[in-house]
């Protein structure tokens, strides 16, 4: 009997940024791959998880994103798959947590794909975090007004992004149904600093996507990665750091060409 399986991709976002900034990527993503359900996970301190306290090590973050998906998983093996198929896409600080997800647990993932990421030991903090985002992410941090903060990090993080009304009311929304806090913020900025990936190459397929344009990470952190592992690596010319709101269709054929030659080597 041929049983119909479902891809699940796991999408996981950032610093202190939560589903709802996807903003209508999920969306466009399941009609671009059809037989995809997306399914968006919330690091804890953010989202629907907003009142949990972020752990201090991204180790600790993977264990609570991994049970999020778990539940996923067995719902495909529990139909009679085996091996289900399951992906993750994560941008920054969310690449960090998956890239330590396919470390420590490699079976559980066919493949991931990672948005502008950096790693501690691979390139200088100054790479990083751009010493020219410092301040802007300061203001940012004591900004209290909800609007005006949104729209000071669509601003820092998207160039061609259209920001509009809509989209700072849902993001307001969002903020008050879950309103992460300051604490949970420099919690994971300590987390990320701490990490370090392991120095062995991971079996798992990885896609690496960076833009030159990115004024939060430096463009040559996802090089370097690239470099050490010999990840594929695609880079948009002018797309700043949130790529999947910048130019999603760049985003989407990226993806599309990079599953065509995974699943080619199976």
């Amino acid at each position: 009997m041929t049983i119909n399986t479902t891809t699940y991709w796991f999408f996981v976002r950032g610093l202190m940024r939560e589903a709802a900034h996807w903003e209508d990527f999920p969306l466009v993503f399941e009609k671009a791959f059809p037989g995809t359900k997306v399914v968006t996970l919330d690091l804890p301190g953010n989202g629907v998880h907003w009142s949990s306290k972020s752990p201090l090590t991204v180790s600790e973050i993977t264990e609570l994103i991994r049970e999020q998906a778990k539940s996923y998983r067995d719902q495909e093996i529990s139909r009679g798959v085996k091996n289900p198929d399951c992906y993750v896409l994560a941008i920054s600080l969310g690449g960090m947590v998956a890239l330590e997800w396919l470390q420590k647990f490699p079976d559980d993932l066919k493949g991931g794909v990672f948005i502008n990421i950096s790693l501690a030991g691979i390139t200088p903090f100054y790479q990083r975090l751009k010493p020219r985002s410092w301040m802007p992410l300061l203001n940012i941090f004591f900004t209290r007004n909800i609007k005006t903060r949104e729209k000071k990090i669509l601003k820092l993080t998207t160039s061609q992004f259209d920001i509009s009304e809509s989209h700072l009311k849902n993001r307001i929304s969002a903020y008050q149904r879950h309103p992460a806090t300051k604490a949970n913020f420099v919690r994971q900025i300590i987390a990320a600093s701490r990490f370090r990936p392991i120095s062995n190459k991971i079996k798992t397929p990885i896609l690496l996507l960076n833009s030159l344009g990115d004024r939060l990470v430096d463009s040559s952190c996802s090089t370097a990665i690239h470099l050490k592992w010999d990840w594929e690596l695609k880079t948009h010319p002018t797309a700043n750091h949130d790529l999947p709101l910048e130019d999603p269709k760049w985003v989407l054929n990226q993806i599309a060409d990079w599953i065509v030659k995974i699943k080619a080597k199976r």
